[in-house]
């Protein structure tokens, strides 16, 4: 099944190609290209520098990041570990997707013909799930959903968004940083809280793919905040960062 864009994408190319060009504070997020060890390493701030485990801890709350096409789980991590100060008693697990690019890093699902196709981000689910099922169930929060939050930016943040409205995660929060949904809402929820945060000066994905999401998301039920941030662009700023990890207090709990 091909789809055709809507018109507040500039163009389905634009889209995937300028998704690699994230900045501070989480410089070129898209295309970290560093060497791991398997397909599906997962960064965590219980793991020391040399490898070893650390000692176990009793987490209140899971948040799980999702990279940019090109990514790497360990560019995310940078978030997780700014975080760690307001979020206390929080795991923050940070995976590569399942899939490798032909350029270096990695991908949610597959866009080396440049178009956005809803059939492919279907197709990625069950990888999507198998991953986030595994860690979820590692850290014990397989029967407290309500108490994980999910935090994607770009290609993750697709991802993270379908994997909420079409009923599939119903997890205590999502952060959304410059996504879009191609995929309608099938599901109808008030259990997962929703912010969208963009970037005004996106010209990759234009802010206002974010502004439909939300109206869709609120028509299915979803309790859903959206915030513009006129002069940011294709990137996680600061301010964005510590709007986000405040809402996921908010939600979560301090």
């Amino acid at each position: 099944m091909k789809s055709s864009l809507p018109n507040f994408l500039k163009s389905a190319t634009a889209l995937f190609m300028a998704m690699t060009s994230m900045s501070h504070p989480i410089k070129a997020m898209a295309s970290e290209r560093t060497d791991v060890a398997a397909d599906r390493r997962v960064q965590r701030s219980d793991v020391d520098v040399n490898g070893a485990a650390a000692e176990p801890r009793q987490s209140r709350r899971l948040v799980i990041f999702f990279h940019g096409i090109r990514g790497r789980g360990s560019v995310m991590a940078a978030i997780g570990e700014s975080w760690k100060a307001t979020l206390r008693e929080t795991e923050f697990v940070s995976p590569d997707a399942p899939f490798a690019h032909r350029s270096g890093g990695r991908q949610w699902f597959a866009v080396d013909d440049h178009v956005l196709r809803p059939d492919r981000i279907a197709a990625a689910r069950h990888a999507f799930d198998e991953l986030v099922n595994e860690i979820i169930q590692r850290e014990g929060f397989q029967n407290n959903l309500q108490d994980v939050a999910f935090v994607g930016v770009s290609q993750g943040a697709i991802m993270a968004l379908d994997a909420v409205s079409s009923g599939r995660w119903k997890v205590g929060a999502l952060v959304s940083f410059a996504g879009l949904m191609p995929l309608r809402p099938t599901s109808s929820s008030s259990d997962t809280p929703i912010f969208l945060i963009h970037g005004g000066a996106d010209e990759t994905i234009l802010s206002t793919a974010s502004a439909a999401a939300s109206g869709q998301l609120k028509a299915a039920g979803y309790d859903v905040m959206l915030k513009i941030y006129p002069d940011v662009g294709h990137t996680i700023s600061s301010e964005q960062a510590r709007d986000a990890v405040a809402y996921l207090k908010g939600r979560l709990g301090g």
